[in-house]
């Protein structure tokens, strides 16, 4: 059985008619990412109830463009009585939009389009609509990406971005073609509270008139999805694009063992057992005739299974555009290619972030990235802790504020599996940026001390 609801006042008749209230506490919520209607489709949704009871959902449309947490019409509140598949059409009108479904019991739902001619006959095959809910989302921090967008003159790709957090959402775009060419190396959108973003013929707006395999990059401070919607106006086909994202699977190939739990990080002074290495006190404080400190400390020769970094570092502001790198750290082993970590600061007016790059025998522009979104805050002295725990395949950056409170954590994976040092081989460490860059500028009033290295011998 199929069932329109779009109109308003369908939504009353609904409630009254069920004997339900329009506003049920939500127990499990999620959004079809994009059910609007046009000449050439329909957007259906099948909800099926798999109980012996009658089960409700709420359905709103959040329409582009708009805050979702602003909602001048209630919900609708809708039944599927025990057993029953239900189909629904008319999910949010002519404008694109992404659905709210909160169900109040058991059900499932799946949300398709299906291509359709002028007298509404289906014509095409059905493609199947993402779902999005805390299973699939994006987690804050995240890349994720879209493959596959292309544009001539007869496709268009649109793009697709779902705000999932209840407050603004600052996102970082790019856009690269299949050659790694940039077409756009970085645009920085606010986006509103739990909204939908539909950027219609985007290849377009990058300047791309035509081409083929392009890839969408976005990572968002918050929660949030984004898909791509390839639409081949011959054949009256839409195809939709679900993100890819690099991340660790639980899943296991044979033989494989899982890595050891992970250690707890040594205490302060050096550890019973450990190599330690110090800059004791206030090291270097960045001036604009002295910005940057670099050093090279002694390291006894041999092989080691962990390096455990520790040291205070004072935020002395941002730079005057504050979206910029500010430098926290520079460790490695005498030379910048056997890395532990380079970290980096961004401040406000692009995604705040705190990331580092690090691997060894790698050359800079390959080495990984690990981002965590967190704003540093001017005028706070933070205890930083990097730990390189190559034998425990775990890397695990901290920021403790002056209070004593962890406020940021990030967790990478090392490329190396031990730690070794020939004689005369030193640890490299430098703090601050020269300001020889525009994108490095030089920091003024930022101050480092109680530099602690604990190495652990294998």
């Amino acid at each position: 059985m199929m069932k329109s609801i779009v109109r308003p006042a369908v939504r009353a008749i609904a409630a009254l008619g069920l004997g339900l209230p329009v506003a049920l506490s939500a127990q499990d919520t999620s959004y079809v990412l994009i059910a609007h209607d046009d000449d050439a489709k329909e957007v259906l949704l099948s909800v099926h109830n798999p109980t012996d009871e009658r089960q409700s959902f709420d359905i709103l449309a959040i329409v582009s463009g708009t805050n979702g947490t602003t909602r001048p019409e209630p919900a609708i509140t809708m039944s599927v009585e025990p057993g029953r598949t239900m189909q629904y059409s008319d999910l949010a009108g002519d404008d694109p939009a992404m659905v709210e479904l909160v169900t109040n019991g058991e059900l499932t739902f799946q949300a398709y389009t299906m291509p359709t001619d002028t007298s509404g006959k289906r014509v095409g095959l059905r493609e199947q609509v993402p779902i999005v809910d805390s299973t699939n989302m994006v987690p804050g921090g995240t890349w994720a990406f879209v493959s596959g967008m292309r544009r001539d003159s007869r496709d268009r790709s649109d793009y697709a971005i779902l705000n999932l957090s209840h407050t603004s959402n600052t996102c970082e775009h790019k856009v690269r073609s299949h050659d790694g060419k940039w077409a756009l190396e970085s645009r920085v959108l606010n986006h509103l509270p739990l909204s939908l973003t539909y950027v219609t013929d985007v290849l377009k707006v990058v300047g791309i008139e035509i081409g083929d395999h392009y890839t969408i990059s976005t990572n968002c401070a918050d929660n949030f999805y984004i898909a791509g919607l390839v639409a081949d106006d011959e054949a009256d086909r839409l195809t939709v694009l679900q993100p890819s994202r690099s991340g660790a699977s639980a899943l296991r190939r044979p033989g494989y063992e899982d890595p050891p739990p992970e250690p707890e990080p040594p205490p302060d002074g050096c550890t019973s057992g450990w190599v330690c290495v110090d800059l004791e006190g206030r090291f270097h404080r960045a001036t604009s005739a002295r910005p940057s400190f670099e050093t090279r400390l002694h390291t006894p020769p041999g092989t080691y299974r962990r390096a455990v970094f520790r040291f205070k570092v004072h935020h002395g502001g941002w730079n005057r555009v504050s979206s910029r790198n500010q430098n926290l750290f520079w460790l490695a082993r005498e030379k910048h290619v056997d890395l532990f970590g380079f970290g980096i600061a961004k401040g406000p007016g692009g995604p705040a972030q705190v990331f580092y790059r690090t691997d060894w025998g790698v050359t800079h522009v390959n080495k990984q990235r690990v981002v965590k979104h967190h704003l540093m805050q001017a005028g706070e002295t933070y205890d930083v802790m990097f730990d390189f725990d190559a034998a425990g395949g775990r890397i695990v950056l901290t920021l403790t504020n002056s209070s004593g409170v962890e406020v940021m954590r990030s967790v990478g994976r090392p490329n190396i599996s031990r730690i070794p040092f020939a004689p005369g081989q030193r640890i490299a460490v430098g703090f601050g940026f020269r300001g020889e860059y525009e994108t490095e500028p030089a920091q003024p009033g930022w101050v480092w001390s109680d530099l602690h290295i604990e190495l652990l011998p294998q």
